[in-house]
């Protein structure tokens, strides 16, 4: 299945070999998709323009992914926001609305694949991705 043609992904990831197999994966899957490195980056990309989802990983070298996440929350409710972690994480920030998903590493793209197609923003029909009710703040 292919991602809506004009979606666009945020690549929030400081290790470098994982970040660029993401963002090959996720633009054969039909994304459009732009790799950074730091959360200092993440924000101001978000500033320049909007992205549909952020992946995110959770420690980055300048500051918490949490951190950045209720930034991104803040500054751009709509976006989805995907945690990644070598951590175990509580499913509070889940529950809190914080994030929309969060995977531990090493990932598993197949199911990566599978939770972008069925995030609660948008999903998938025989006609392609329809908006899905907003979420409430």
């Amino acid at each position: 299945m292919m991602a809506k043609p004009d979606m666009s992904i945020l690549v929030v990831e400081d290790e470098k070999l994982l970040n660029w197999s993401l963002a090959k994966s996720l633009s054969k899957w039909g994304f459009h998709v732009l790799p950074v490195f730091t959360g200092s980056e993440a924000m101001a990309q978000m500033e320049k323009g909007g992205f549909d989802i952020i992946l995110l990983d959770y420690q980055l070298p300048d500051v918490d992914g949490l951190q950045v996440a209720r930034w991104i929350r803040k500054t751009r409710p709509s976006a989805s926001i995907i945690l990644v972690t070598a951590f175990q994480l509580s499913e509070l920030a889940v529950d809190a609305g914080l994030i929309d998903a969060y995977f531990n590493k090493p990932l598993d793209f197949q199911q990566l694949h599978q939770a972008l197609l069925s995030l609660p923003r948008w999903s998938q029909t025989a006609g392609g991705v329809r908006e899905s009710q907003p979420r409430l703040s």
